[in-house]
């Protein structure tokens, strides 16, 4: 006789098989890491404080005259080697026992031309804007005040302290020097430094 076949239980009946989902067309396409190979980090954008900088130079010229320069600044970088900034200026000059201020502001732009070690060397472009007294017609010092345009260009070297934290050493050119009033002579030599925002 057949033998036959026992019927499911109930709890068999309603049972149903389980159907796994199929994975999405980027799971599919995502490869597995190797074996200890760590996944890759996505780098955040820099936001706008990540590329400023703060800081500022001095300069110091002796002698028949005396210039004593302090030029604080805001910097931007738009590359890793290419920036713009904006800064006040002040200037204490003294000459045949006169002495008086300089002050106003100034742009400028630098770039980094190759590096040298941990520095590099600079190309550097300003203008300033100065309002200041004068030597008059009899040699003396005018009582009034002039606005100059001094155009200063040059070259330096940047020696790095971090990743993004510098100190500068410019030498520069006074384009315009035979302006009424200038506080410069040629060369302009100043020492800065630059300070970053932040670290990132």
């Amino acid at each position: 006789m057949p033998t036959e076949r026992p019927r499911p239980t109930e709890e068999q009946q309603e049972r149903k098989p389980t159907v796994q989902p199929r994975p999405t067309q980027q799971q599919q396409q995502a490869p597995l890491p190797f074996p200890g190979e760590q996944e890759p980090v996505v780098e955040q954008a820099l936001r706008p404080i990540d590329r400023m900088y703060f800081g500022g130079s001095f300069g110091l010229q002796f002698g028949t005259y005396t210039n004593i320069s302090l030029l604080p600044i805001l910097g931007y970088r738009l590359t890793d080697k290419f920036s713009v900034g904006v800064g006040a200026v002040y200037h204490y000059s003294k000459f045949r026992g006169f002495s008086y201020s300089s002050y106003g502001g100034r742009a400028f732009t630098q770039l980094e031309l190759f590096n040298i070690g941990d520095g590099a060397i600079l190309g550097h472009a300003e203008v300033e804007l100065l309002n200041t007294r004068y030597e008059d017609i009899y040699g003396g010092l005018s009582n009034d005040r002039a606005n100059i345009t001094l155009p200063l260009v040059g070259v330096g070297y940047r020696q790095r302290i971090s990743d993004k934290a510098s100190v500068d050493m410019l030498l520069l050119y006074n384009v315009n020097d035979n302006v009424i009033g200038n506080p410069y002579n040629n060369p302009v030599f100043r020492v800065g430094f630059n300070i970053p925002f932040t670290n990132r």
